[in-house]
């Protein structure tokens, strides 16, 4: 009769109804919970391996995208250096344009201090300041003009370039450089 009920009709379990004690419901339970972890274990790691592929495309993209980008940053090297050599030579005539060389009111200022008897025969303007070239009716005029350039605000440096003195007139004749700060 053994053999009539086959290999399904096997029960391994104690008769006094183990699975319904509490350690077979801790062994019913963890079983149950091992296969859980180990189905969710097996799931996180098959994600963990299809997200490779998907960052490895994203790393491939952005890498071939960052070399494109090189390239037309490099392209535009040579204007870029061409545009900053037009803006630096375009400050200094901005900065003209606006507060100009500023000889107006140096000029003024020295048509100010002019003493009477000292005429001014030309004025030029070079890189370094101004060349003034005229004529005082006495050595006392001329010298209270040199002084008078001296006091003025901004000036460097004064140099004579050439001094006369004509002994018939009692005048004397000059060419004074003045460099400004």
């Amino acid at each position: 009769m053994a053999t009539a009920h086959g290999v399904s009709s096997i029960n391994l379990l104690p008769k006094d109804s183990f699975e319904f004690s509490t350690t077979g419901k801790i062994l019913k339970w963890v079983t149950t919970v091992g296969r859980v972890l180990v189905v969710l274990t097996e799931f996180v790691v098959l994600l963990a391996f299809a997200s490779r592929f998907y960052f490895d495309k994203k790393l491939d993209d952005l890498s071939t995208i960052l070399v494109q980008k090189e390239a037309q940053i490099n392209a535009y090297v040579d204007v870029e250096a061409q545009m900053r050599k037009v803006l630096a030579k375009q400050t200094p005539i901005e900065t003209l344009q606006k507060g100009g060389l500023g000889f107006g009111t140096k000029i003024s200022s020295l048509a100010q201090i002019l003493p009477t008897g000292t005429v001014l025969s030309s004025l030029s303007l070079d890189s370094s300041g101004v060349v003034i070239e005229g004529n005082s009716q006495s050595e006392y005029g001329f010298a209270q003009f040199v002084s008078g350039i001296k006091k003025m605000s901004g000036v460097k440096k004064i140099s004579l370039r050439d001094t006369s003195f004509d002994q018939t007139s009692g005048s004397v004749k000059f060419s004074i450089q003045i460099s400004y700060l």
